[in-house]
C-alpha cells in the first residue's frame, strides 16, 4: 500500500501567503462595506428624527428649543414665549429638557432614533445621566459634581445623543435676561417652520463629533457632557465664533466666517476631536463639534450627515455646506438684527 504524501512546509507556506494576501486585499473592501453600512444607518435614524419634527410642528407653532431649565420634575414644558421667558429655574435644580425629549416622549420616535452606530455607544451621554451605570462614560461628571453613578440628576433627554441642532433654528433656553446673564443684548427667540425661506436647503441638523469628549467641557480633569447644546455656524463681525448673545442688539454682522478667513473657522477633524469646549467657541467655530467620521475625505476629515427642514438627509463636506450657505440666511432664533450678510466681495477674498 502507498503511504500517503502530506503537504511540504514550503507548500504550507504558500497556501498561508497566498491566504493573507486576500485578506490584505478583502479586509479593506470589508470595513469600507461595514463604515458605509453605519453611515446608512446614521442617516436613517436622522431621516426618522426628521419625521418625527415634522409630525411635532404640525401640533406646535414652533421648533422647540434645544434646551430649558424646568422648574420641576415636569413631563412636558409649555412652549409660549411667557413660559419661556418666566417658568425657567435658573438654579438648574432639576437638569436639562431637550428638544429630543419633545419628540420621543409623545411616541413619536424611540429615544435610540437619536443614535449612530458610528459612536461606539451610540452617541454622546447627557450632561446629568443619572441612576443608571451603562449612561455613564469614564471620566465624566455630572452638574452636581457626581462623578459616578448613580446621579441623583437626570435630564429629560435620549439616553444617547448622536446628533446636535442648527443654532439658527433652535434656540438655547436664554429668553430673558435673567437667565441669559449678559446684560442688555441679544435673548433667544421661537421660531416658526413657515419663517424658513428654503427648507430644502436648510439644515436643521446634524452629527456631533463621535468622541464625547470634544463636545465636552473640562471641570478639574474631569468631563462635563454637552450633548444638550445645538451648534452656531456664523461669526458676528462684533463678537467673533460663538458670542452671539454678546453682539449689541442693534448691530447687525452675522456671517459665515470671518473677513478674509477662507477656512470658516473649521480646523483639522483629529484636532478638533482631541478638544474639550469646543462649544464655548475653545476652538473656533462651534462646528467643530460637528462629526466627520463618514466615507469619503477632504482636508478636514471625512462626511457627515445633514438633516434638512424639508426632511430630506444629505451625506456631504462640511466646508460644502457653509459654502453653499446652507445654514440659514438669518439666525432665526435670535432677536436684534440677524440677517446673514451677503456673499464677501474680492477685496475681502
Amino acid at each position: 500500500m502507498a503511504a500517503r504524501r502530506g503537504f511540504t512546509l514550503i507548500e504550507l507556506l504558500v497556501v498561508v501567503a497566498i491566504i493573507a494576501l486576500l485578506v490584505s486585499i478583502l479586509l479593506p473592501s470589508l470595513t469600507a462595506a461595514r463604515e458605509q453600512a453605519r453611515s446608512t444607518k446614521c442617516a436613517a435614524n436622522l431621516h426618522h428624527v426628521g419625521q418625527a419634527m415634522a409630525a411635532f410642528l404640525a401640533e406646535s407653532k414652533w421648533f422647540p428649543p434645544s434646551y430649558v431649565y424646568p422648574e420641576g420634575d415636569v413631563t412636558s414644558f409649555e412652549l409660549t414665549p411667557d413660559a419661556l421667558r418666566n417658568n425657567q429655574n435658573p438654579n438648574r435644580e432639576f437638569g436639562y429638557l431637550h428638544w429630543s425629549f419633545y419628540l420621543y416622549s409623545g411616541g413619536k420616535v424611540p429615544d435610540t432614533a437619536f443614535q449612530c452606530p458610528s459612536f461606539e455607544k451610540g452617541g454622546a451621554p447627557r450632561t446629568n445621566p443619572g441612576k443608571d451605570s451603562s449612561d455613564w462614560e469614564g471620566g465624566q461628571v455630572d452638574d452636581r459634581g457626581d462623578s459616578s453613578p448613580p446621579g441623583l440628576l437626570a435630564d429629560k433627554q435620549a439616553r444617547r445623543v448622536a446628533y446636535t441642532g442648527n443654532a439658527a433654528i433652535f434656540p438655547r433656553n436664554k429668553f430673558s435676561f435673567d437667565i441669559q446673564g449678559g446684560g442688555n443684548q441679544r435673548l433667544n427667540r421661537l421660531v416658526t417652520e413657515s419663517e424658513i425661506k428654503s427648507p430644502a436647503g436648510t439644515i436643521m441638523a446634524t452629527e456631533f463629533n463621535r468622541n464625547w469628549r470634544a463636545i465636552g467641557e473640562e471641570r478639574g480633569g474631569l468631563i462635563l457632557s454637552k450633548s444638550h447644546r445645538p451648534v452656531n455656524p456664523f461669526y458676528h463681525l462684533q463678537v467673533g465664533y460663538g458670542s452671539e448673545y454678546n453682539a449689541q442688539a442693534n448691530v447687525s454682522g452675522f456671517r459665515y466666517r470671518q473677513l478674509n478667513d477662507r477656512t470658516y473657522g473649521l480646523i483639522r477633524n483629529l484636532d478638533a476631536a482631541n478638544l474639550a469646549g469646543v462649544l464655548e467657541g475653545g476652538a473656533g467655530s462651534q462646528l467643530n463639534a460637528v462629526g466627520r467620521h463618514h466615507p469619503g475625505a477632504d482636508a478636514y476629515g471625512g462626511t457627515t450627515n445633514f438633516l434638512f427642514v424639508d426632511g430630506s438627509v444629505r451625506r456631504t463636506f462640511i466646508i460644502k455646506t457653509l459654502q453653499q450657505r446652507e445654514w440659514g440666511d438669518k439666525y432665526y432664533a435670535l432677536t436684534g438684527p440677524s440677517e446673514i450678510l451677503d456673499r464677501y466681495s474680492e477685496v475681502e477674498r
